[in-house]
Formats: structure tokens, C-alpha cells, sequence
């Protein structure tokens, strides 16, 4: 997989091999559900691991969850809006315990696939969605593609990526983010560096 190159700030360009297709079974579907709060990003992460593997109604239900929830606390700062949100979400997912440098750090374990979900106003991801920065073995991540619910998009607010897990590794990645206001009429990219840790 190639890694920067002359294209690589570019949201419009996805990276090389991410969407090829997975010659894989998938282990647990991994969620990062993405909201902003009055002092900083929220971030919370979840999985079906220990419990029945998700289905397009439990996924669509989780965001349902998490989008009733932060509407309901607007004035909220990052900590009181997770624990709003962890509680919420008790019940339909195994909430990641693990913590990173950044609340974007994901730590996967088995073959997963991962899904990434904003729910912030005027906000949705680029075309290229997410790049890494480290150097990734062939295969590794494959599959990227919008997230479909139910025979809908979720464009371009969701999308998935599958991680075959067949070696430990951290790899450095980039969250590519069109952000706007002014109903639409400004926008700008935003990037955000964060890392997976691999756990085969």
C-alpha cells in the first residue's frame, strides 16, 4: 500500500489498495461514533464482541441512540456527553475499554471490520474518508467502502474498512473531514491523526 505521495492531502483521492476487496471472514464489527462537545471532539467506541454479531437494524439503532443523545445535551462538555452517551449505549454494544493518546486511537483485535460514524452538524467525511501515514503490509486493510444500512447510504457520513489483523502493528492513519457552515456556504477539510494498534 503506497503511503504519502503527491496526492495525499487530497480528500477527494482515496489511497491506493484500501478499497480493494477482503479475502477474509470478518470477526467483530468495531464502531467509533464521533460528536462534538463544547470543549473538544467526543469520542466512543464499541464493538459485538461476547455478544450476536450486528446486524444493519442494530447498527442503524446505535446511531439513532447516539444522534437522540447528543441532541439532548448541547451545552455539554466532553466528559458529561460520554458519560450520557456510555450509558445510553449500555445495552446494544460491548464499549471499548482501552484509551489512547488521542480519543481517535483504535485498538483491533481478530479479523474486524471497522465503521465510523459523525454526527456533527455540517459535517461529513471526504471521499478518501481515511489514509495512513505508516507504511502497511499488503492486505491489511481492505474493503473500504460507505457504510450501507438497509439497502440505503450512509454517505457521507459513515463509512467501513476492514482490518485482516494477520500481524501486530501501530499504524499512524488520517480521518479525512469536510466541515461547513453557514448552511453549506464555507467549508474546509479538517484532518485528524490519530493510530490503529493491531492485535492478531
Amino acid at each position: 500500500m503506497s503511503t504519502i505521495d503527491a496526492t495525499w492531502l487530497d480528500g477527494s483521492q482515496t489511497q491506493s489498495g484500501l478499497t480493494d476487496a477482503c479475502a477474509m471472514a470478518v470477526g467483530v464489527t468495531q464502531i467509533s461514533l464521533i460528536a462534538k462537545a463544547t470543549d473538544g471532539f467526543l469520542v466512543v467506541q464499541g464493538s459485538d464482541a461476547g455478544r450476536e454479531n450486528f446486524d444493519d437494524a442494530d447498527i442503524s439503532a446505535i446511531f439513532v441512540t447516539f444522534a437522540d443523545t447528543v441532541a439532548q445535551y448541547p451545552l455539554a462538555d466532553t466528559s458529561t456527553l460520554r458519560t450520557a452517551v456510555l450509558s445510553a449505549l449500555a445495552g446494544q454494544w460491548t464499549a471499548s475499554a482501552t484509551m489512547g493518546a488521542s480519543p481517535f486511537d483504535e485498538t483491533v483485535e481478530a479479523p474486524a471490520r471497522l465503521i465510523f460514524h459523525v454526527q456533527i452538524p455540517g459535517w461529513g467525511f471526504e471521499p478518501a474518508r481515511i489514509k495512513f501515514k505508516s507504511e502497511v503490509p499488503a492486505g491489511e486493510f481492505c474493503g473500504l467502502a460507505w457504510l450501507m444500512l438497509n439497502g440505503a447510504t450512509c454517505e457521507p457520513y459513515s463509512f467501513e474498512l476492514f482490518a485482516s489483523c494477520a500481524q501486530a502493528g501501530e499504524y499512524d492513519y488520517s480521518l479525512f473531514i469536510k466541515a461547513s457552515q453557514d448552511a453549506g456556504n464555507q467549508s474546509t477539510r479538517v484532518i485528524i491523526d490519530p493510530k490503529i494498534k493491531v492485535i492478531p
